[in-house]
């Protein structure tokens, strides 16, 4: 019997230790970010490599991504969280054929879905998102490592050539600017962040593109002139609407949480919001009869 209580306690000290260090890292690990099934190689050249070169710290993690901070404070580099579109070791093993296969399904579409939303971004929003260079899936072998700090303060080093990542520009998030300015009594200031944020909505629905990611309080960025969708990961198109429809869609999905936010923190702005929203959706309704 009592062997039996040391070995249930050593299992349970075992089990905590893990959950310890699972929690202090923010649950990254190498086995979370393996490669994705397919190649993409987009934006890659020395200037790249040199930034990579350098090593980065942790920042956080959303639902699709770690995220960690260049050591000269200019870049960002993320790494999808692939393991999410693995099939879990006891869906493989356990007599579960039909659910295996609408899970393995469910996953490829995930996959598909932000590989998708990489490939606009990089083709289509370079300059609202930030992004330099997308690699996902595995390229031709060499000697370049990625250095990284975790959240627990441990050094990692991955083969570049194996490993998923996006490259972005680094730029702090714009609510918290946005907030102050308004703390401040800065209507000014404020005014000139929101008509940024506004510009950096239009831009993306200008080419078409729609964004499944309703969020805007983490998902922007300002550096005092322009905003930036800092989140790239929920980005898609539409076939079946007419451009029109596409447009006016893409403003108001982004538009709406924003304005829910102004109408708790700064209701004196909807009217400017409504005002510039009205403006873009005239003009674009303009732009097509004229064609």
């Amino acid at each position: 019997m009592k062997k039996v209580l040391i070995l249930l306690a050593l299992f349970f000290f075992s089990l905590s230790l893990g959950k310890s260090v699972y929690w202090l890292k923010d649950g990254f690990s190498f086995r979370r970010i393996h490669s994705l099934t397919r190649q993409d190689d987009l934006g890659l050249d020395d200037s790249v490599h040199n930034a990579l070169s350098q090593t980065f710290y942790y920042l956080g993690r959303g639902r699709q991504c770690f995220a960690f901070a260049s050591e000269d404070g200019k870049y960002v580099l993320k790494f999808p969280r692939t393991d999410i579109y693995s099939t879990p070791f006891w869906a493989r093993v356990l007599p579960v054929p039909t659910y295996r296969t609408r899970l393995e399904s469910a996953h490829k579409e995930r996959e598909r879905l932000l590989r998708n939303s990489f490939q606009l971004s990089f083709h289509f929003l370079q300059e609202e998102t930030g992004l330099i260079a997308v690699h996902l899936g595995q390229t031709e072998k060499d000697s370049r490592m990625l250095t990284v700090v975790d959240a627990a303060g441990s050094t990692h080093r991955f083969p570049l050539y194996k490993t998923s990542f996006v490259l972005q520009f680094k730029y702090p998030l714009l609510i918290p600017a946005f907030s102050k300015a308004l703390e401040k009594g800065d209507q000014e200031g404020a005014q000139k962040i929101l008509d940024a944020l506004i510009d950096v909505i239009v831009m993306r629905a200008k080419q078409g593109i729609l964004n499944r990611d309703r969020s805007f309080l983490r998902n922007y960025g300002y550096d005092g002139r322009q905003a930036y969708q800092i989140d790239i990961g929920s980005f898609f198109t539409n076939d079946q609407l007419e451009e029109t429809a596409v447009y006016q869609k893409s403003i108001q999905d982004s538009i709406d949480p924003i304005q829910e936010w102004l109408q708790e923190k700064a209701p004196a702005m909807l009217p400017r919001l409504k005002q510039r929203v009205d403006t873009e959706l005239n003009n674009k309704l303009a732009s097509l009869k004229d064609c």
